[in-house]
Formats: C-alpha cells, sequence, structure tokens
C-alpha cells in the first residue's frame, strides 16, 4: 500500500508561511499513521512511513488574525462535499457568518417539529 497523504490548508498564509506550518504538523505527520495502525481503524495495514503533506495552494486567505474559526468550519463543508475547488478565493467571512447563523437559527426553529434534541 502507498503512504498516506496529509492535505494541509494554511488559510493565513499572509502571517504564517509554509515553514512554519510544515514544523506545526511534523509530529502529526509522524504520529497518525502508528495511530491508525494500531487503534484497528483500517482493515489493511498502514506503512510505518510518516504521511506524505501536502501543502493545497489557490485557496481562500484569511485577511485578519481573527478569521480563522469560520475559516475552519467552511474548509471543512467544503472538503467534506468534496468542493474545494469551488470555495470562491474572495471568500467574505460575514457572509458567511451570516449565513451561518441563519442555517442555525432554520435548524433550531425546525427541532420541535421534527423531534430531534440536541
Amino acid at each position: 500500500m502507498s503512504n498516506l497523504n496529509l492535505s494541509v490548508y494554511n488559510s493565513s498564509f499572509k502571517t504564517i508561511r509554509d515553514v512554519a506550518v510544515l514544523d506545526a504538523v511534523e509530529p502529526f505527520r509522524q504520529m497518525i499513521p502508528h495511530i491508525i495502525r494500531h487503534s484497528n481503524i483500517l482493515t489493511h495495514d498502514i506503512p510505518d512511513n510518516p504521511l506524505i503533506t501536502t501543502l493545497c495552494k489557490d485557496i481562500p486567505h484569511q485577511t485578519n488574525g481573527g478569521d480563522c474559526g469560520i475559516f475552519v468550519i467552511k474548509f471543512a463543508e467544503y472538503i467534506a462535499e468534496n468542493k474545494i475547488k469551488e470555495m470562491p478565493k474572495n471568500f467574505d467571512t460575514k457572509v458567511a457568518r451570516l449565513n451561518m447563523a441563519t442555517q442555525l437559527y432554520k435548524f433550531a426553529c425546525e427541532k420541535p417539529y421534527l423531534n430531534i434534541s440536541s
């Protein structure tokens, strides 16, 4: 089996350079294969080699230090839907926050009718 890959999305490119990001993910790159292998998450053999790290390019970047939370949430959403290349490069955090608040409010209003508790 070939090595596993660790994709890294650096939304704060202007403040945290690629070298610092690679240094920060190094422990994860080393440990994740061991954790996967010993936790029996996957049924096939996992190589002992560290993960191959890929710094993803052409992604939106935050313009200040306070937008990382919304970036993480939106990156996860786009990645989960396999649409990361569709994420707008001129990502508007205010619109994203408003959209998320609207979705949460709508869900909260629908919960009693859907017999959902949280």
